[in-house]
């Protein structure tokens, strides 16, 4: 599937698309980054466990980090690109209705409503982060940032999708009347 813009293209596709392209691309090298990290680290655990060479003293921090920014990151990536889970059965049956795009608007709008405040508290969050890591003494706020980041990627994004749907509604309504 094609990134999506945030923004109206230009005719030729603009540098609104490219840097659609790259954001969606740097969430996506994030996670994969991520997950790869988790698959070694978590291999290599099981490995000394049964193997004792080493200890990883460090293990859980490096964890916790790799995973959040997989699963925050990887949520925005999927919203950006409007890959995230959906229950279809109801909007396909009222595709390109007006009842189909005012369903659409409705549940962007809770979507948004969730995201902004998932936004706004995570950002209170990450401000209010005074503790640091306990191994590599790095701020808890290096490990929490993820979380604004990738809600206000969603919001944007969100935003974007529930314009589309207002502009649908209104070229049917010009269309039918």
């Amino acid at each position: 599937m094609e990134s999506q813009c945030i923004l109206p293209k230009d005719p030729e596709g603009g540098r609104f698309a490219v840097v659609d392209r790259i954001l969606i691309s740097a969430l996506r090298t994030i996670c994969v980054a991520s997950f790869a990290l988790l698959f070694l680290l978590l291999s290599g655990n099981v490995f000394v466990r049964y193997v004792p060479v080493a200890a990883f003293f460090w293990f859980d921090e490096v964890v916790e980090w790799a995973f959040a920014w997989m699963v925050f990151f990887g949520a925005a990536a999927l919203w950006a690109r409007e890959d995230h889970f959906k229950l279809k059965w109801v909007s396909d049956k009222l595709e390109g209705t007006l009842r189909g795009h005012l369903l659409s608007i409705l549940v962007e709008v809770l979507s948004l409503g969730f995201i902004a405040v998932f936004f706004y508290q995570s950002f209170r969050l990450t401000a209010m982060a005074q503790d640091w890591t306990p191994v590599f003494n790095i701020p808890r706020k290096c490990l929490y940032i993820c979380m604004p980041i990738s809600g206000g990627i969603m919001v944007l994004y969100s935003m974007r999708t529930l314009l589309r749907e207002v502009k649908k509604i209104m070229t049917l309504a010009t269309t039918k009347g």
